[in-house]
């Protein structure tokens, strides 16, 4: 083989290289790559309180996916025995699910507390209003 014809092989070699490239990347653009993560259904809304009984506290541990040794472990607690657990605590319980745990316990104090803020805020808003009723009658 002269070094003209090797010269074209390689040419079309590399042609052929560069359009499966060209292809794979455009493919790749065009369907982007399959993700493997969990999303939890907001279908299902169990929620815990402080005030939680036991049985609600395994409830909300089930509809959050969480192992049956961490559901058995903790749905033994109550709502304010729950929440009172810190992350180091929860990973020594949970070991690896002790931080997901604690991350999901924090979700639900904020929003008891964001709930409460609201309830808060009212109260502070009608006493203001109050206030400024009977500073009128005055």
């Amino acid at each position: 083989m002269n070094k003209s014809s090797r010269d074209k092989d390689n040419r079309n070699q590399q042609k052929e290289v560069n359009d499966e490239l060209l292809k794979r990347i455009t493919d790749n653009k065009a369907q982007p790559p399959a993700r493997n993560f969990r999303v939890e259904g907001s279908s299902t809304s169990v929620t815990i309180t402080y005030e939680s009984q036991p049985f609600k506290v395994h409830a909300w541990l089930n509809v959050k996916g969480f192992s049956r040794p961490v559901v058995e472990c903790l749905g033994i607690l109550n709502g304010a025995q729950l929440f009172s657990l810190s992350k180091d605590e929860l990973k020594a319980v949970c070991g690896d699910e002790g931080s997901r745990v604690f991350s999901q316990i924090s979700v639900q104090k904020a929003q008891i507390e964001r709930g409460h803020g609201d309830t808060e805020l009212q109260e502070i808003m009608r006493r203001r209003q109050q206030e400024v009723e009977d500073s009128t009658w005055e």
